[in-house]
């Protein structure tokens, strides 16, 4: 079954990249979660993503930490990426938009996936997001700045 999401997700990419209109975005933000009972530098998950947008169908790779703590006993099984598409529509002077991802987390077998919605501001090339989603079993809300190339 993950062999068949990942193909699936580099099919639409290969697909969207090779489209002539595309439009593309980086962007940072802070998932952060009241599911764990612990602190919140545990508990939140700083990420980048770099993508492309095809009118409103997107796809992004993610690179992340798995937390804030810890970065003087660093691991690189803290690190994972993600494979995230999304599809969008615009709504007044926001865009609301659902996404759905797969990741992993870098030299382990665990596998993740992310689901959820969001809402994003950005009226020229710099703007805002906000979004709430399921990621690897928790609820998270992660604002954000995007940038548009």
């Amino acid at each position: 079954m993950k062999n068949l999401i990942l193909v699936l997700f580099v099919g639409f990419s290969m697909t969207l990249l090779g489209q002539n209109k595309i439009s593309y975005y980086t962007s940072a933000g802070l998932s952060i979660s009241n599911s764990y009972d612990t602190t919140f530098s545990y508990s939140s998950y700083p990420s980048i993503e770099f993508g492309g947008m095809y009118e409103n169908l997107g796809v992004g790779l993610v690179l992340g930490r798995a937390n804030l703590s810890g970065f003087n006993s660093d691991r690189l099984e803290n690190y994972w990426y993600e494979i995230k598409a999304s599809v969008s529509k615009p709504i007044g002077v926001v865009g609301a938009y659902a996404l759905f991802g797969v990741g992993n987390y870098i030299s382990t077998k665990r596998v993740f996936i992310e689901y959820g919605a969001g809402i994003s501001y950005v009226p020229k090339k710099f703007g805002g997001f906000i979004q709430a989603s399921n990621w690897d079993g928790y609820w998270y809300v992660t604002p954000g700045l995007v940038y548009n190339f």
